[in-house]
């Protein structure tokens, strides 16, 4: 089951997206609300692996390190025992979304507090790909953010800074005179803008400029409104990308774009 179904098709067409993002590890934030588990063989009382069919297999809950568009990289309870190419099986569960693939363990390395186990997915068709690049893609545009060093600014009376990263995503946010608090933000990605201010509550998304929808004959400009079920996606999106902004993103920033996660 897909977690969007009007955005984010992750077309080889669009840009050669797929190919150019390789196996780069994508860091996950902390907050972000997606589960992770691995299930691991039977194993007999000498800590071996059983045939397939023997004994019951386990799910160890884990903690998600990081993520790339072919792994992953978890912490497992330390009691947790694996090799270096055993079969296993992968789940993601989002807002009650449940995303399994088969994988094969690249390394496993035990230390005193958790296991480090590292992934490799193995994807039975084009579908559960997509499923699991879109369940990767807030952690993309989140954790990729980096300052920007020349920003121009464009707001009398206002100090604009911003930071770009993958998928074509910028984040702008504008302080006051002062250059300590922020008063407004606006965040690209795909085809789509997000805004906020401290003078009205709530997002407002639109098309970015140059966006998509000018293939239907509309000049795509923001405030552009988006059919009701696009906009549902988009504000989702904007949230989950949220609790894996990076320090590279000042805490005063990162807690202002929290306030429109509601």
């Amino acid at each position: 089951m897909l977690l969007f179904k009007k955005i984010l098709d992750f077309q080889k067409s669009d840009g050669g997206m797929l190919d150019k993002r390789g196996a780069k590890r994508y860091p996950v934030g902390a907050r972000f609300p997606l589960k992770s588990k691995v299930t691991l063989s039977a194993r007999d009382g000498e800590g071996n692996a059983l045939p397939p069919g023997k004994g019951v297999v386990m799910d160890w809950g884990c903690q998600l390190a990081n993520l790339s568009n072919s792994g992953a990289s978890v912490r497992l309870h330390p009691a947790a025992i694996a090799t270096a190419g055993e079969a296993c099986v992968f789940k993601l569960e989002l807002e009650n979304l449940l995303f399994e693939t088969d994988a094969k363990v690249a390394h496993f390395k035990v230390g005193p507090q958790y296991v480090t186990c590292g992934l490799v997915l193995v994807f039975p068709d084009s579908y559960t790909r997509k499923a699991y690049l879109q369940l990767m893609e807030p952690v993309v545009i989140g954790s990729s953010l980096e300052p920007v060093a020349k920003v121009k600014q464009d707001l009398p009376g206002l100090v604009k800074e911003q930071y770009a990263g993958g998928s074509g995503s910028v984040l702008s946010v504008w302080r006051d005179s002062s250059g300590k608090n922020p008063k407004l933000f606006e965040l690209l990605f795909h085809d789509y803008c997000v805004r906020g201010n401290t003078e009205m509550p709530g997002l407002k998304a639109g098309y970015r400029e140059g966006a998509k929808a000018a293939k239907k004959g509309t000049r795509p400009s923001f405030p552009l409104s988006l059919p009701p079920s696009l906009k549902v996606e988009v504000n989702q999106l904007f949230k989950l990308i949220v609790p894996n902004l990076p320090k590279a993103v000042p805490a005063e920033v990162r807690k202002f774009l929290e306030l429109f996660v509601v």
